[in-house]
């Protein structure tokens, strides 16, 4: 297998695929001889309306689009596995790995260590989260109008759009501040890259992400 590194990725990849891509059943059926047990992180449980969650969404069609080819018998994947070039292979091995990444911040889950290790990824991926999200109305909606006012602030709107806010209802304050926020590259905390400064306003993104 070391003189062989193409049927070794066909191999790290027979348990890992089997896990993002089988369930139930299907997964029991699959026994491997590599030790390795992968997981399959499901991020909606994490997000309080994921449907409005646009890098949700492409991270799902990306898992659709790779189930399409997957063979539905779990008995076929090795061959199927050996079958497949070596660069279809590292882009199958891409999506795997980014299903068993655990950068999520949980009350009953918070090692430093790993979420560490998430921000270097992160950095090293030069990710930037405005690429996928951006503040709409199903995330301000959770947000107190001070709050609103407080992340225009932040965001660099105008001052005379911040003091609406505090005089409008509740739905027109959303909607104004949506609007307002529109082209701003605010980003509340859990999506902020590590290198930049966490002002207090951060305790808000992290309570309605």
């Amino acid at each position: 297998l070391v003189s062989r590194p193409e049927i070794a990725l066909a191999a790290i990849l027979h348990p890992l695929v089997a896990k993002v891509f089988y369930d139930g059943p299907s997964y029991w059926r699959v026994q491997s001889a590599i030790e390795i047990s992968g997981q399959a992180r499901d991020l909606a449980p994490s997000i309080k309306e994921p449907e409005a969650c646009r890098a949700l969404v492409e991270w799902t069609d990306i898992k659709e689009r790779w189930a399409d080819h997957i063979p539905g018998n779990p008995g076929d994947l090795w061959e199927w596995l050996l079958e497949q070039p070596t660069d279809r292979l590292t882009d199958l091995l891409a999506v795997v790995t980014a299903a068993n990444l655990n950068a999520v911040n949980a009350k009953h889950d918070h090692s430093r260590d790993r979420l560490n290790h998430a921000d270097e990824i992160a950095t090293t991926l030069k990710l930037d989260m405005g690429q996928h999200w951006t503040p709409e109305a199903a995330f301000l909606s959770r947000l107190s109008k001070v709050q609103l006012a407080e992340v225009m602030a932040e965001a660099g709107c105008a001052g005379d759009a911040i003091k609406v806010i505090g005089k409008a209802q509740k739905a027109e304050a959303v909607a104004l501040a949506e609007k307002a926020l529109q082209g701003k590259t605010w980003l509340p905390i859990p999506l902020r890259a590590r290198n930049v400064e966490n002002p207090e306003i951060g305790a808000v993104g992290m309570e309605a992400v």
